[in-house]
């Protein structure tokens, strides 16, 4: 079986419509069965099988992707199956491409309030894919993206709602019931994380500075601060200052020091301010637990 070039096989395909290089939406069909074949993939796809079965391999892991399910992947090499079930239909998905640059344009839009709907992950995800399963509202819009690949409408016209449709596409996926998996991976797709915030905060936590301080530190305007600690924190910066140093309190409780001592330590400015916060999570006082301790 020769390699597979996902970048080839769209420029030779007829079933296509792309948006600014940055979106390709691909009708992808194969009569018959593909095995184990090296597929480069050029750019991030999200896919949902029509017919058959899709197998992938990458570096650490496998997936087995049914009709109706699909698959989200990011740019690599993976060697892939085709398994087709019905000689009559052979194996049919359609793959959306999009590119990191678009994504990082649309992030906060598809994020926007996304922890209300999604379940706290309890496993981090080490794949570089993603199964996406079989969903009413995903495959509803599948169907209309399949059919906007054989309408006979102005190009331009169908070319215009691709980057809304997908939108759509991926916020119907990350409000699934599974769908912090692939929230995990779009978050992981945009760049503009920065790497050291985690120990901006683990160094300044305790210091007295405020949260437009914390975001020049950071090099972000106040908004972006606080949008990517929310995404690497999962709460707001002044719930998660007060839950740290009051950890740090707990732990200093054990040593010599006394309430006073540990409350300026930890980064409160007044005693009676550290006793108050520290009760309201601890249902005790640091005096009274200390005494247990």
């Amino acid at each position: 079986m020769k390699d597979l070039d996902c970048n080839v096989i769209i420029k030779e395909s007829q079933d296509v419509l792309s948006w600014n290089e940055d979106i390709y939406l691909f009708h992808y069909k194969q009569k018959e069965e593909i095995k184990r074949a090296n597929m480069c993939v050029h750019m991030n796809l999200v896919s949902v099988v029509l017919e058959g079965t899709k197998e992938i391999l990458d570096h650490g892991s496998k997936i087995i992707v049914p009709a109706g399910s699909g698959f989200f992947m990011k740019r690599g090499s993976y060697l892939i199956t085709d398994k087709v079930d019905d000689p009559n239909k052979g194996y049919e998905s359609i793959i959306i491409f999009f590119s990191d640059e678009w994504l990082r344009s649309q992030v906060d839009n598809i994020l926007e309030n996304v922890n209300k709907n999604v379940s706290e992950r309890k496993t981090p995800c080490r794949s570089d894919m993603v199964l996406l399963p079989a969903d009413e509202l995903m495959c509803a819009l599948i169907s209309q993206l399949k059919t906007c690949l054989t309408l006979n409408t102005d190009p331009k016209r169908l070319e215009s709602i691709l980057p809304l449709k997908i939108r759509e596409l991926f916020q119907i996926l990350i409000s699934a019931p599974d769908g912090s998996y692939f929230e995990e991976q779009l978050r992981s797709l945009d760049t503009h994380l920065n790497p050291d915030l985690v120990r901006l905060m683990q160094s300044h936590y305790k210091e007295n500075i405020s949260l437009e301080q914390y975001a020049f530190l950071a090099n972000y305007s106040l908004s972006t601060f606080k949008r990517k600690f929310s995404q690497t924190f999962k709460m707001n910066p002044g719930k998660w200052i007060m839950e740290r140093r009051l950890e740090e309190a707990y732990n200093l409780l054990r040593s010599e020091m006394n309430i006073t001592e540990i409350a300026y330590e930890v980064g409160f400015e007044t005693p009676a301010h550290f006793i108050a916060s520290f009760k309201q999570k601890y249902k005790n006082t640091p005096k009274q637990l200390q005494q247990k301790l």
